[in-house]
């Protein structure tokens, strides 16, 4: 009888630690999954987050890019 009480004693305890820990980590994650809007870069195929891409207006219209290079070697690709 003594050992069953120390196994449930045991796994309450276990389960009440692994509920605190997870609490916590559903806030982080909320969080996390909230993320940023993802731009597609048209030179190398790419998403790239939107506040940290290049932009370049190239005939009228606006693109996105992850890199000066990228944007450099697209607009000169499209200057027709």
């Amino acid at each position: 009888m003594f050992v069953i009480f120390i196994f449930v004693a045991y796994y309450a305890v276990k389960m009440m630690i692994r509920a605190v820990l997870n609490a916590g980590r559903k806030d982080d994650d909320a969080n996390r999954l909230t993320g940023e809007e993802m731009i597609f870069d048209p030179e190398c195929h790419t998403y790239v987050v939107k506040h940290r891409a290049i932009s370049r207006r190239v005939k009228g219209k606006l693109y996105f890019f992850c890199s000066a290079a990228c944007a450099q070697q697209y607009e000169e690709k499209n200057r027709m």
